[in-house]
C-alpha cells in the first residue's frame, strides 16, 4: 500500500472506536500516529479477560505508537504541548467540553501550533442540546431509527458486541 501520509504526524487522544478508527486510517496510509493514554488505565478498549488486550483495541491502534500523559502532571503537560508543537493533525473524541478540561481544547491548541488541523468528534456535535449526551453505536442507532430495522419486535435485544468492560458473560 502507498503510504501518501508519510511526514504527516498525528496526535490521537481517542478512546473505543470513533477517534481510534479515524487515526487508523491515517496510520494505515502512512501517518505517524500518537495515541496520548491517560496513566495507569490508557483506551478503556484494552480491557478483556483478565487484562488481556481486546481484539477491538488491536484493530483500532493497529500502526500507531502510544504514551501515557496525565494532563493534570506540569511535565506530562509540557510534554503533550511539544507533541502538539511538532504535529499536524489532532483528534478526540471526547464529549464537548470534556478537551478543555484536559487542556486540549481547540483555541489552546492552535494557539501553540497555528497549521494544526483539529478534529473533535462527537455522538451529537459540539453544540445543540443534545450535544452532551454520550453516544456509542447503540446510542446513534436508536436516535436515528436504523435500531428498529435489526431488532425482532417478538424478542426485542439490542444485537451486537458484548462491552469489554463487563466482566463475566453477557
Amino acid at each position: 500500500m502507498s503510504k501518501v501520509l508519510d511526514g504527516i504526524t498525528v496526535i490521537e487522544q481517542g478512546t473505543f472506536i470513533t477517534g481510534p478508527a479515524a487515526a487508523m486510517l491515517l496510520a494505515d496510509l502512512g501517518a505517524n500516529v500518537i495515541k496520548v493514554e491517560q496513566p495507569g488505565t490508557g483506551d478503556p478498549f484494552r480491557a478483556f479477560k483478565g487484562g488481556l488486550y481486546s481484539p477491538h483495541y488491536q484493530t483500532y491502534n493497529r500502526n500507531k505508537r502510544s504514551i501515557e500523559l496525565d494532563a493534570k502532571n506540569p511535565e506530562d503537560a509540557r510534554v503533550f504541548d511539544e507533541l502538539i508543537r511538532e504535529a499536524d493533525v489532532y483528534i478526540q473524541n471526547f464529549r464537548p467540553g470534556a478537551a478543555e478540561r484536559l487542556g486540549a481544547g481547540e483555541a489552546r491548541l492552535r494557539a501553540i501550533n497555528p497549521r494544526l488541523v483539529y478534529c473533535a468528534i462527537s455522538g451529537f456535535g459540539q453544540t445543540g442540546p443534545a450535544a452532551g449526551r454520550p453516544a456509542y453505536d447503540t446510542v446513534a442507532q436508536a436516535a436515528s431509527g436504523f435500531l428498529n430495522l435489526l431488532v425482532n419486535p417478538e424478542h426485542p435485544r439490542v444485537v451486537g458486541l458484548v462491552c469489554p468492560l463487563k466482566s463475566g458473560p453477557p
